[in-house]
């Protein structure tokens, strides 16, 4: 919808080719003069059942619910005709309903993102002869809003080399190198990442040095070889196979907790040129 905006405050709304709090391509200034349901939390889910013929409740987990974000703002365009195709392109937002849209914020300090759709029909009331005020609903599913994603590598462990001779004061001895990952979970809210495993290696496990926690897989790649460990979707994929049944018992499907994990990576044969990479995004709530 138009083209490469100009700012006028932040934040700046942009969904499905349109943005808030900007002037468009054809000169409409976008302003959101209120918005609700995307700088604070989402919904609370409570599943307590009554005592029966008691005072209170049996206690239960609680659950976030869905994000629901309203944008509500007015629109000011050059002339009448601009205005009217203003209002045309802002009735067609988010129409195809078939899959999710990102939903990009960027605000002064972080730029995040949620997956949304239309939930409400698109209000539009006019005001003047160049201008109407608007409002626009949308839900995410999933209620966290995500960073820029990063990505870290390492291979296996080595060894440390030892001390060099000829033995000079201090002494100074080698160090293991690889095998050690130390991510950062900059947000608000535990994030869960995505691995891979790249081969050559047998029999790789991915510890949380942070609280014992790890994932060990018995198979073994061939060089070439990559294993797909999603944590939030639970799976496991060698190539386009699934290879769940691999994941040993006790293994637990951890997550990035915020602030700073360290992750540990080996294999039977830590002489192997297997490598680990980590896929994740800060995570707010």
């Amino acid at each position: 919808m138009g083209g490469e905006a100009v700012t006028l405050v932040q934040p700046v709304y942009e969904v499905d080719g349109w943005a808030a709090n900007t002037i468009d391509a054809d000169g409409v200034e976008w302003w959101v003069t209120k918005e609700d349901g995307w700088s604070g939390g989402p919904g609370v889910r409570l599943e307590l059942s009554d005592r029966p013929q008691r005072d209170g409740s049996f206690d239960a987990p609680s659950f976030r619910s869905a994000r629901v974000i309203t944008l509500e703002g007015t629109a000011i365009a050059p002339d009448e005709w601009v205005r009217e195709r203003a209002k045309d392109r802002l009735a067609a937002l988010l129409a195809d309903g078939s899959g999710l849209t990102p939903l990009v914020v960027a605000e002064r300090t972080v730029r995040r993102t949620a997956l949304v759709r239309l939930s409400s029909a698109i209000k539009i009331v006019d005001t003047t002869p160049v201008s109407f005020d608007w409002s626009v609903q949308v839900t995410a599913p999933d209620p966290l809003r995500y960073g820029d994603p990063h990505d870290a590598t390492c291979g296996l462990p080595r060894p440390a080399r030892g001390m060099a001779f000829p033995v000079r004061f201090p002494l100074v001895f080698g160090q293991g190198e690889g095998g050690v990952l130390a991510l950062v979970n900059s947000g608000t809210a535990t994030v869960r990442p995505v691995w891979t495993i790249t081969g050559p290696c047998d029999q790789p496990v991915i510890r949380n040095d942070s609280t014992g926690e790890r994932m060990a897989f018995s198979l073994s790649l061939a060089e070439g070889d990559v294993l797909t460990v999603d944590s939030a979707a639970r799976t496991v994929f060698l190539g386009e196979a699934s290879r769940r049944a691999a994941l040993l018992p006790r293994s637990k499907w951890f997550g990035l907790p915020p602030g700073s994990t360290t992750i540990g990576f080996e294999a039977l044969d830590n002489t192997a040129t297997g490598k680990l990479t980590a896929h994740w995004r800060d995570a707010w709530i």
